[in-house]
């Protein structure tokens, strides 16, 4: 179990206790309600896909701010404050969020990286096993029709 709620850039955490809005803004907080290192997060335009995961409390976020490509992770401790910020994110930013299963994080770097190299992708919400199709140098399950594969870009048959 988490000690503390995570806001997660470039692979480093940081501990927040609370999540303020401001306009298309999200503040994370400390304890003491101040900001956290790089933690006011535009939920405007520079989004461009946001995934989630109910098992670990994980919401993930994928920016594409004029070629840069960042991907933000949030962790949860408590199940509540997950089931009532994630929604309100997606809902201040205008995305879906797709739920995802327990690889999101690799996912939404494969995608981070495949925006880099100017493939631009569609997200979808997980699906059952029956649609999906295997890579077959990775064996990551990817969604029919899926020309790459979303965990090390093998062309797909």
């Amino acid at each position: 179990m988490l000690e503390n709620n995570y806001l997660i850039i470039n692979k480093k955490a940081r501990a927040f206790s609370e999540i303020k809005i401001a306009g298309r803004t999200a503040v994370f907080l400390d304890d003491d309600g101040r900001p956290v290192d790089y933690g006011v997060l535009p939920l405007g335009d520079s989004l461009y896909a946001m995934m989630s995961c109910d098992r670990v409390r994980l919401l993930m976020m994928v920016t594409d701010r004029q070629g840069a490509h960042d991907v933000i992770g949030v962790f949860w401790k408590d199940g509540a404050d997950y089931e009532k910020e994630c929604p309100m994110l997606g809902s201040v930013a205008g995305m879906k969020i797709y739920r995802q299963d327990l690889r999101i994080g690799s996912y939404a770097r494969s995608i981070a990286e495949k925006l880099d190299e100017g493939v631009r992708i569609r997200v979808a919400d997980a699906v059952d096993g029956s649609d999906m199709t295997g890579c077959p140098e990775c064996g990551m399950m990817n969604p029919r029709g899926t020309p790459y594969c979303l965990e090390c870009g093998c062309e797909l048959e």
